[in-house]
């Protein structure tokens, strides 16, 4: 269930349990936090948390999604990409917090993990799988907004290169780490970014991949695409699945170049 602003009261419906916290901000980059706790109270609580966070901070919009079940997560995130933060309980039934934290770093996704817990002593497990570190329940408001703006800082690159791109409506820059990928339609080129908005530019591909030969992230899997390899969910002989569902085809003579490219920039990203 996604609302159309930041809720101001925690009306909360926790009978449906996933549902979203998107402020409106004229921000580009928005956070997707992930929470997943199979208790109602505690989830409501960290929701509450987010939700001041977001309104003291405006320069760091969030869209949260919470879950009561780590399986649910996981079909959620195979279906629509993951997320930038995760706050994990770290006792759950059928599946434990370090377990589904694997699981996450499986992905080989850019991401911070943070554990919910009533104990310091699964401090160790927390390492295990590089979580960025641990909240006691109850969660102090101190804590959790020291924690997730040391995660926020740790997510945003150290600098922003961006590109200038000019369209119909004049001059945009955008951030590089927000292009997801660029596709060439009716003489202009389509670029669609990380949060699922999309501008259209007369630019050419070879003009635009000239301008991204400094950044490796970029490749061209056909003659009518760029993608942003940190965006590949999936890659196979024929196309590629991108994080927003997007399905790219492949040509034939780049695919052994794009496979090579792509384990290449996994291993070394």
């Amino acid at each position: 269930m996604h609302y159309p602003e930041l809720l101001k009261y925690c009306d909360f419906i926790l009978s449906m349990i996933s549902f979203s916290i998107i402020t409106r901000r004229e921000v580009k980059h928005m956070l997707r936090i992930g929470i997943c706790d199979d208790n109602q109270n505690d989830i409501k609580q960290i929701c509450e948390l987010a939700i001041r966070f977001s309104e003291e901070h405006p320069e760091n919009p969030l869209q949260i999604q919470a879950y009561d079940s780590p399986f649910d997560l996981l079909d959620d995130i195979e279906k629509n990409g993951g997320f930038d933060l995760y706050l994990l309980d770290v006792v759950m039934p059928h599946m434990t917090g370090v377990t589904l934290a694997k699981r996450i770093r499986e992905r080989k996704e850019k991401t911070e993990i943070l554990f919910l817990t009533f104990s310091k002593e699964y401090a160790v497990d927390a390492f295990s799988v590089k979580a960025s570190g641990y909240l006691i329940k109850p969660v102090d408001k101190p804590d959790f907004d020291d924690a997730v703006l040391d995660c926020i800082h740790r997510l945003l690159p150290t600098k922003n290169p961006s590109i200038i791109l000019k369209s119909k409506t004049g001059l945009h820059r955008i951030p590089v780490y927000e292009l997801v990928c660029i596709e060439s339609f009716n003489h202009n080129q389509i670029v669609t970014l990380s949060d699922g908005s999309s501008l259209e530019t007369s630019a050419t591909l070879v003009e635009l991949m000239e301008v991204l030969k400094d950044h490796p992230s970029f490749v061209r899997p056909h003659r009518a695409y760029i993608v942003n390899m940190d965006f590949i969910r999936k890659l196979s002989t024929r196309e590629l699945l991108l994080t927003n569902g997007k399905s790219i085809p492949i040509s034939q003579n780049r695919y052994k170049e794009l496979k090579n490219s792509y384990f290449s920039y996994m291993i070394h990203s």
